[in-house]
């Protein structure tokens, strides 16, 4: 426990190859930009004010500039890294600031609560039943507990890379409901359940394009803004912006058939460790026109409103509309 909520081995890695990634994919890019001495004011390192989130944010620099800086044999690179006060964060850490939210959709939600006791009814009670039977277990099992047994499940393959402790208590079948539990309470808490969630993102959105026409126009000379955060906020940008989104709402009585056409869920896009990135190009037509591209561990996602995955900046801007410059404070009715 007293290691609880930092980053394990793994977790020390797998931001360190995505920072390889960024340098291998984007590699005209970094090249240009490592032409010139190591600039804060031009690459810009942020993370939630969290030791997972700094150590991820410094393992990442460590994969994008390994051999490129002064230090020792290794030639490593010191970069700076900044954060906010959580309770001040609402660009990354934004769900714990947002009153509102907290009110009436973190807690104190009866559309989720609905779908909640139904799902535990319907899906996890039998389970339950099940285990409780097969093992003697009295006073029975706890439903709520079921969903539980499977992060332990993922605990155990993701420390031990053991499947013979907790996850051989579920069948596969088991396990793609209960994967599907924690999809559908995202859905409710985090994503497009609740109309809020679609707001909530818009600080984290004013400070990119505000980013990007200052370097657009001049008065800024920073051409990468790197940020580390929690999934917890991610979810709230991608859905703030309208991406990430599946056909159907995640309801408590979806058919097993319509859980495996969903294509956006947190075990299959959003697991831990997972990319995302805004590229800007300037492109060299006429116009000299400028469009932007979001990409979700390298895989492009189409911005509603949008024609194409290479958005026209202006069209971008117009999708986002009044979430650009939004009062965040009025929105969550903090004041």
């Amino acid at each position: 426990m007293e290691r609880n909520l930092q980053l394990i081995p793994r977790g020390e890695k797998e931001p360190y190859f995505d920072g390889k990634q960024s340098a291998l994919r984007y590699n005209k890019f970094w090249k240009e930009v490592k032409k010139s001495r190591y600039n804060p004011e031009c690459v810009k390192f942020q993370a939630s004010a969290s030791s997972r989130c700094g150590a991820s944010a410094m393992a990442f620099s460590e994969g994008l500039y390994n051999g490129d800086g002064p230090l020792d044999t290794c030639r490593n690179q010191p970069v700076y890294i900044w954060n906010i006060p959580v309770n001040q964060d609402n660009i990354l850490a934004m769900y714990y600031n947002c009153k509102l939210l907290n009110d009436t959709v973190l807690n104190n939600n009866p559309v989720y609560n609905e779908q909640n006791t139904t799902y535990a009814n319907t899906t996890l009670s039998p389970i339950a039943e099940r285990m409780s039977k097969d093992y003697g277990i009295y006073p029975p099992l706890n439903p709520y507990l079921v969903p539980h047994i499977y992060d332990a499940c993922q605990f155990w393959v993701l420390h031990f890379n053991r499947t013979d402790t907790w996850c051989s208590l579920l069948s596969e079948l088991d396990i793609k409901k209960l994967r599907y539990y924690w999809d559908m309470t995202n859905y409710y808490l985090r994503e497009y359940g609740n109309p809020l969630n679609e707001q909530i993102g818009c600080v984290y959105f004013t400070q990119l394009v505000n980013s990007v026409e200052n370097y657009l126009n001049g008065s800024s000379v920073m051409v990468a803004d790197l940020k580390n955060g929690q999934s917890y906020g991610i979810f709230p940008v991608l859905t703030t912006l309208g991406v990430h989104k599946n056909p159907f709402p995640l309801t408590a009585d979806l058919p097993l058939s319509k859980i495996d056409e969903i294509k956006y869920s947190e075990a299959k896009t959003l697991f831990w460790s997972s990319t995302i990135y805004f590229e800007i190009y300037t492109c060299s037509d006429e116009k000299k026109s400028k469009k932007i591209r979001l990409v979700l561990n390298f895989v492009p996602l189409l911005i509603p409103g949008c024609e194409s995955e290479y958005c026209e900046w202006s069209t971008f801007k117009k999708v986002l509309g009044n979430k650009i410059g939004c009062d965040f404070n009025k929105l969550c009715g903090n004041l």
